[in-house]
């Protein structure tokens, strides 16, 4: 799609990128689980998640915009070491997924469980990335994630991510993007690359 531009977020842009991120990750199986469904109460609960992060967390953030709209989303931050210790994201994890029944609780699973995985070596950490659904399979994800390619190779910078969707793990391959592991969370599988 050549009327997208590809630019650093904007001051004052953050509740329309995390409005947008909300929508286009809506229907991510791990969403769904955590959030035990799909509806606008559920989008409203990403989108507070999403403005959290860009408030406490920003990281760099790319979007897409097209005719002025943010249509894409695409967030990195540098990471010295992971979250968490592997032990402390070890312990949550074992942990009865049966009995976290506060969304806030199953929150804070679900990120402790991903954590678990986080490398511990000094890398870049991708996501949350999402393009809002009208405007997926028009090359926007992978314009934005070419631009992210391009700049932790001139740093020489390791990458590393989570997705919870098959056709995203397709997708990041194209990005040379390999899995080092796999894991169940609230019965939805996991990949780490």
């Amino acid at each position: 799609m050549n009327d997208v531009d590809l630019v650093a977020i904007a001051a004052g842009e953050e509740y329309q990128a995390a409005k947008a991120l909300s929508i286009a990750m809506l229907s991510n199986p791990i969403h769904i689980a955590v959030l035990q469904g799909q509806g606008e109460t559920e989008r409203q609960h990403l989108e507070a998640m999403f403005s959290s992060m860009l408030r406490e967390r920003p990281g760099e953030v790319s979007v897409a915009k097209h005719e002025g709209a943010i249509v894409g989303f695409l967030r990195s931050h540098k990471c010295r070491r992971g979250q968490l210790s592997h032990e402390q994201a070890g312990q949550d994890r074992e942990a009865d997924e049966a009995e976290v029944s506060d969304i806030e609780a199953r929150i804070e699973h679900w990120i402790n469980a991903w954590a678990q995985r986080d490398p511990l070596e000094p890398h870049r950490h991708l996501g949350p990335v999402g393009v809002l659904p009208q405007f997926q399979r028009l090359g926007i994800g992978s314009k934005m994630m070419e631009s992210f390619c391009a700049q932790v190779d001139a740093n020489h910078e390791p990458a590393f991510l989570e997705t919870d969707k098959l056709a995203n793990v397709r997708f990041y391959e194209k990005f040379r993007f390999r899995s080092i592991d796999e894991s169940l969370v609230f019965g939805v599988r996991n990949f780490f690359r």
